[in-house]
């Protein structure tokens, strides 16, 4: 794992300097620009994001497959069109879900609001509904946490095999782990303790590569892609 981190450093140096400073840009325009330039965030943010942290991300990606693989030689030649289409793609299909498995208590809060500014609700009676609101999207999030996990392996087919497509790549992480949803989610809480040290850039630097290298080598054991 030694060996690894050194070689996964310098590509998680550059992609956590990007995603702060991009940050600290954010939040700056948000506090002190004006309000009708708040629509500038989302359409910079786009082609960083396309652009620049997808190909370093798919990068990293080929990495860790190649030093799970045991190999010394880490030349890759990043594809940059999939990179580009496959990380906007798997990001618009979980927010698509989110917004599925969120539909009743989204609108149960909404309908509540709308009420409310109408009418007026005894304290308890409101009490009860925003806690039964509160109740159905957490429900919702660990449904959802579960089901999104249909994409886990779909970066970890798109660098294995060079044929793939990134929708192919999509097709068989979704059947690949139609079965095993609940025990992919599982083994990656098991190291929330370690991503919780990575609440400061020091420890992400330590944890992220393990965190990797370590979700890699589940799914070179379980579809043996690579061996």
């Amino acid at each position: 794992m030694s060996n690894s981190y050194i070689k996964i450093l310098p590509d998680l140096t550059v992609m956590i300097f990007v995603v702060f400073s991009f940050s600290v840009c954010n939040f700056v325009l948000n506090t002190l620009a004006d309000n009708k330039y708040f629509i500038l965030i989302p359409i910079v943010s786009l082609p960083v994001f396309v652009f620049i942290i997808s190909p370093l991300r798919f990068r990293m990606e080929s990495k860790h497959f190649l030093l799970a693989r045991g190999l010394k030689n880490l030349r890759i030649k990043t594809d940059l069109l999939k990179s580009m289409i496959f990380y906007p793609a798997v990001f618009c299909l979980k927010l698509f879900w989110l917004a599925v498995y969120e539909t009743v208590p989204i609108t149960g809060a909404m309908a509540l609001y709308f009420y409310l500014t109408q009418k007026s609700m005894s304290a308890k009676a409101t009490a009860v509904l925003v806690t039964g609101i509160a109740f159905l999207t957490i429900l919702g999030i660990g449904f959802y946490s579960v089901f999104i996990q249909r994409y886990s392996q779909a970066a970890f087919y798109l660098v294995c095999y060079k044929d793939f497509s990134v929708f192919d790549a999509i097709r068989e992480s979704v059947r690949k782990t139609r079965n095993n949803l609940a025990d992919i989610l599982l083994f990656k809480i098991s190291f929330l303790p370690w991503l919780l040290l990575s609440v400061t850039i020091v420890p992400m630097l330590f944890v992220i590569p393990y965190y990797k290298q370590s979700l890699t080598m589940y799914f070179i054991n379980k579809t043996g892609c690579g061996r």
